[in-house]
């Protein structure tokens, strides 16, 4: 986490803010791309999941901020 960038490391954030820390470290396979930078990886990781349909736009939002690692026009 220290290591992210202020986007990457705000996206991880914001899912904690979401659905807790524990559901977080859920997504053992996203993680595990960020990791090793695999961004791409860990936002197809991010939409394949329950999360992504309950919380619906904002999920391809974040998904798409972790592929480019800036933030979208209407966020912050």
């Amino acid at each position: 986490f220290n290591e992210l960038d202020k986007v990457r490391a705000d996206i991880l954030v914001n899912m904690a803010f979401n659905m807790g820390v524990n559901g977080l470290l859920k997504f053992k396979k996203m993680l595990a791309a960020v990791e090793v930078g695999d961004y791409v990886l860990a936002a197809s990781e991010m939409l394949d999941s329950r999360w992504s349909s309950q919380v619906g736009n904002r999920s391809i939002e974040l998904s798409e901020q972790m592929i480019t690692g800036e933030y979208s026009y209407d966020t912050y």
